[in-house]
């Protein structure tokens, strides 16, 4: 690609108009604060860590290093306020710039600590969105800044060119680790694996989860392997191609709601990134003209960020209308069927669009799809290259990390309920069906398998602090039970997986036993 075909494709690919990246900042700042819901909901909430012991803080490499531990509550209180404040400023794109900044900044300092619990989910492209955005110019209309004659009245492109590739790339590192991972090999599914893991281990079992013990086919399960991967793979190279890259995310928005109705998995905070490529203009010229007042507009900033701080969104109320085994709200599940409704509508309009007017394949397009498998081609080359090299990382930008460690050993925490007369054995065991007592879910605690078998493993005393805080974190869950704490390693063999099953500790509401080997 030389310069000028850069030059093209970087500023002439996405071209929004004022209006439309106006209505995309007051959708976005909307959809954080109802529905996100910093401060409240659970994966966005960083007040519980203050209550961490700092034997749980342990920072991935990065600026988190610099801490030895976790802040205190009126830290995480003072983020969450200044956060809300944002948003509600971004809203009335008051200081848009500074505002879309600060809610970068501020998400990047909680999820910084949130990850040095130990568990990492996948936010980055929702945390980078606001600084890449904050370079459109996103706030020259409909506005405090505009109508203040602070705002510069062009807008720029570019920066949606560039959300376009870091999402290529971000979804490109979870599909090609897949893909090395074995997930194309007719075998085994791959899927089903995760989803047995999902339904039987993590007790995500709602909706359609059902399904994973229905006897489909053989192929169908390949059929979702291969889907998933050359979904995620093929969203890189379609980055040069505008139309196919807005096609593929329409199935991505898809396939989210297929997760959240047969895993229970959600990763709503992505639809708002993929929305950043819906046409806006056209959304925007079926409003009326917005005209801010100054005064009222300063007077509604302060009082809806503590509104927001204190209450949080109104539309939380609509969970308890709906209850679930699961970790899944009835919130992110409408938001997901409502962002696949609005995929499936305009299909539909694309499609009537279409047959009153074909239209061939121009040579334009026809070069375009060529140049598209051709730097598809050259991406994999590269990619498996660099992988190869970096024993499954890609170093340049390794945003996704699930499926990073495809084919290394790994550790994780189970939990079984005994009976009030079982004995308990420190025997380590070999298979699952050999496991005393019954299946625990976690997802009725406020513990992640990661975070527990990082605190249960880590090299300190049990003294009595370490035991209560253990039996805090389990809550009320630990009344009336004899929970056996369990360190499964698993690791790749010629068999398949070999599993060892080593119990670190029984937990009652009122004792912690720990294994005899790990007492001082």
């Amino acid at each position: 690609m030389n310069t000028d075909r850069l030059d093209r494709w970087l500023f002439d690919s996405f071209r929004p108009t004022a209006r439309g990246l106006a209505a995309y900042r007051i959708a976005y700042a909307l959809f954080v604060l109802l529905l996100i819901d910093p401060g409240h909901s659970p994966y966005f909430n960083f007040h519980p860590l203050a209550g961490l012991p700092d034997s749980f803080f342990l920072p991935p490499p990065g600026p988190m290093q610099l801490f030895s531990g976790f802040p205190p509550r009126w830290f995480f209180a003072g983020l969450h306020l200044l956060l809300d404040l944002s948003l509600v400023a971004l809203l009335f794109g008051y200081r848009t710039r500074l505002a879309s900044w600060m809610t970068g900044l501020l998400f990047l300092i909680g999820f910084g600590f949130l990850f040095s619990a130990g568990k990492i989910n996948h936010v980055i492209l929702f945390v980078l969105l606001p600084w890449v955005m904050s370079f459109s110019n996103w706030g020259a209309a409909w506005s405090l800044d505009a109508r203040l004659g602070r705002a510069r009245p062009t807008v720029e492109g570019w920066p949606l060119a560039l959300l376009a590739l870091l999402t290529g790339f971000a979804m490109f590192t979870a599909g090609f680790t897949k893909l090395l991972g074995g997930w194309l090999d007719p075998a085994t599914q791959a899927t089903r694996g995760h989803w047995l893991k999902q339904y039987f281990v993590v007790g995500r079992q709602d909706l359609l989860a059902d399904l994973v013990t229905a006897p489909l086919p053989a192929g169908l399960w390949e059929l979702m392997d291969w889907g998933t991967v050359l979904l995620e793979i093929g969203l890189l190279p379609a980055v040069l191609v505008p139309g196919l890259f807005r096609m593929l995310l329409s199935l991505m928005v898809l396939f989210h709601l297929g997760t959240a109705l047969l895993f229970n998995i959600t990763f709503v905070q992505n639809l708002i990134v993929y929305a950043a490529f819906l046409n806006w203009d056209r959304v925007a010229t079926r409003f009326p003209r917005i005209r801010l007042s100054p005064r009222p507009a300063f007077v509604l900033i302060p009082l809806l960020g503590l509104a927001f701080y204190f209450f949080g969104s109104p539309l939380r109320r609509l969970d308890a209308l709906a209850t679930f085994s699961s970790d899944l709200s009835l919130t992110e599940l409408l938001a997901n069927i409502t962002a696949a409704l609005v995929v499936l509508g305009l299909a539909l309009s694309r499609a009537r669009h279409l047959l009153r007017r074909p239209l061939p394949l121009t040579p334009p397009a026809a070069g375009a799809y060529r140049r598209a498998r051709r730097a598809l081609a050259v991406v994999l080359v590269l990619y498996a290259a660099l992988v190869g090299t970096h024993a499954g990382e890609f170093w340049p930008m390794s945003v996704f990390p699930m499926f990073s460690r495809a084919g290394q050993p790994w550790t994780r925490a189970v939990v079984r309920a005994l009976e009030a007369t079982e004995p308990v054995r420190w025997d380590t065991l070999q298979a699952p069906a050999t496991l005393p007592g019954r299946p625990f879910p976690l997802n009725t605690t406020a513990l992640d398998p990661v975070d527990l078998i990082n605190f249960v493993t880590h090299p300190e005393p049990w003294d009595a602090r370490r035991r209560q805080t253990l039996q805090q974190l389990f809550g009320p869950e630990l009344e009336g039970r004899r929970l056996l704490v369990l360190q499964v390693q698993g690791a790749p063999s010629a068999e398949g997986v070999q599993l060892r099953y080593v119990p670190i500790l029984v937990l009652t509401a009122d004792t912690v036993q720990v294994h005899p080997a790990l007492q001082p």
